[in-house]
């Protein structure tokens, strides 16, 4: 039996979001768009090689003195699979207005909505601008 590791990047996802969550469910490993849930918030990822090799740790205690933790090296890998917050939606149900993302194998009578993704790519291009913001006042002296 082969064993392969990967490292899994979450992105910028709430930082208390991991610590938080007691259950994760991981969907379509082995599909190019494999998916995550944490606590209610669902990842959509893509699978990455990477140029280099990271090195995988475990914690542990060191055997002969329990006061202190030691590390041990686990296994190398050059896989990486990077996620990025996405909304389900029931198929047919989709708001208006929003655009479906490519379905994934996976996640059969759902669709992802892609709306983040296509604002970011329209920001890039120049065909949306950033939001206005209102101008600054300055305080009472």
């Amino acid at each position: 039996e082969e064993v392969a590791y990967v490292t899994l990047d979450l992105g910028s996802i709430e930082p208390t979001l991991v610590p938080s969550s007691s259950t994760y469910r991981l969907i379509g490993l082995d599909t190019p768009t494999p998916f995550l849930q944490l606590s209610g918030t669902i990842l959509k990822g893509r699978h990455e090689s990477l140029l280099g090799t990271e090195l995988i740790f475990t914690d542990g205690k060191d055997p002969h003195d329990p006061s202190k933790k030691s590390i041990t090296h686990t296994a190398n890998t050059s896989q990486r699979i990077c996620f990025r917050e996405v909304r389900l939606h029931p198929k047919g149900t989709l708001p208006k207005g929003k655009t479906a993302a490519k379905d994934s194998p996976a996640l059969e009578g759902w669709v992802v909505e892609a709306e983040a993704a296509s604002h970011m790519v329209d920001r890039v291009t120049g065909k949306s601008a950033p939001r206005a913001r209102a101008p600054r006042r300055s305080a009472p002296r």
